[in-house]
């Protein structure tokens, strides 16, 4: 019952996480004056999974920071 619900959490939190690296990509291409189009599939797949690397990077470091906080917080 937990893997179950475990599997659930990790597909919607990475169903998110391509989402958003989508619409960044096609920012990063828009203010290079790029078109989807232009690229090859593998080009923006390219592209997608490097903006998926950047935004669990900064997750990751939202979450040290938090946990940071709230341990320093705790002592006062």
């Amino acid at each position: 019952m937990m893997t179950k619900a475990k599997d659930t959490l990790l597909a919607k939190y990475r169903t998110r996480i391509r989402e958003h690296a989508i619409v960044n990509a096609k920012k990063q291409l828009a203010l290079r004056g790029i078109t989807p189009g232009e690229l090859e599939p593998d080009e923006l797949e390219i592209l997608v999974y490097d903006e998926e690397v950047k935004l669990r990077g900064k997750l990751k470091n939202y979450s040290l920071a938090a946990l940071i906080t709230a341990l320093t917080l705790g002592h006062f």
